[in-house]
C-alpha cells in the first residue's frame, strides 16, 4: 500500500531535497555522456593521428628500422588508450543506468505524492535491474550482434583492429612474411574483437546480480 503522503502534507524541505537531488542526477548523467563523448573522440582522433604519422614514417623511411621502432612504439600505445577508453566507457555505461534507476524512483515519489502528476508525466518503469538491462546486451536471448552496437561496442572493435596491427608489424619484423604477419593480426584482431565482446557482456552481468542484491530504497 503506497505509504507516501499526498504534496500538500509534505514539508517544504522535502520537496526541496527531492527536486535538488533530481537535478543532481540529471547533471550527473550528462556529466557522464559528455565524458564519454571526449574519450571516444579523443581516441578516435589519437588513432587517426597516429595512422597517418606512420604513414608518413614509412614513406619516409621506405618501410626501413625507423618504421617498425616508430610503429612498435606508437601501435601498443594508442593500444593501451583504447583499453582504457573502452574500460571507462563501460563504466560510464552503467553509471548512467544507476543514476537512471535513482531518477526513476524519485518519478516515482512524484507520483505517490501527486496523482494530478499522472495526467502529464509518463509513469515511471519498475524498478527491476533485468528489465533495465534488457536491451544492454546481457540477456542471453539476444544476439551476439547486439554488443557491437554500443559505444563501448565499437571502441572495443577499433582496439581491436590495432591490437592486431601491432602484432601483425611485430611478425612481420620477425619473420619477413606478408602472409604470416597478416594471418596472425588477423587471427589476434578477432580474438580482441571477443574478449572486448566477452568483457562487456560480464561487466553487465555483474553489474545486474549486484543491482538484484541491493535494497529497493539504495539501488
Amino acid at each position: 500500500m503506497d505509504q507516501t503522503p499526498p504534496a500538500e502534507d509534505l514539508p517544504p524541505a522535502v520537496v526541496t531535497f527531492i527536486t535538488t537531488e533530481h537535478f543532481a542526477l540529471s547533471t550527473s548523467r550528462a556529466a557522464g555522456l559528455s565524458e564519454a563523448g571526449s574519450r571516444v573522440s579523443f581516441f578516435l582522433v589519437s588513432v587517426s593521428s597516429g595512422l597517418v604519422a606512420l604513414a608518413f614514417i614509412g614513406q619516409a623511411s621506405q618501410l626501413g628500422a625507423a618504421f617498425y621502432v616508430f610503429g612498435l612504439t606508437v601501435l601498443p600505445t594508442l593500444a593501451f588508450l583504447g583499453i582504457t577508453t573502452f574500460e571507462r566507457i563501460l563504466r560510464n555505461g552503467m553509471e548512467d543506468i544507476r543514476y537512471a534507476r535513482q531518477i526513476n524512483q524519485i518519478r516515482q515519489f512524484y507520483f505517490d505524492a501527486s496523482p494530478l502528476a499522472r495526467r502529464y508525466l509518463r509513469p515511471p518503469v519498475p524498478d527491476d535491474p533485468v528489465a533495465v538491462v534488457s536491451d544492454l546486451d546481457v540477456n542471453p536471448q539476444h544476439a551476439a550482434w547486439y554488443g557491437f552496437l554500443s559505444t563501448a561496442g565499437g571502441v572495443g572493435v577499433v582496439n581491436s583492429v590495432v591490437l592486431g596491427g601491432t602484432i601483425g608489424l611485430l611478425i612481420q619484423l620477425l619473420s619477413h612474411s606478408l602472409a604470416a604477419a597478416a594471418a596472425v593480426g588477423a587471427l589476434t584482431g578477432l580474438a580482441a574483437i571477443g574478449a572486448h565482446m566477452a568483457r562487456q557482456r560480464a561487466a553487465w552481468h555483474a553489474a545486474a546480480a549486484r543491482w538484484r542484491q541491493q535494497p529497493a530504497a539504495h539501488r
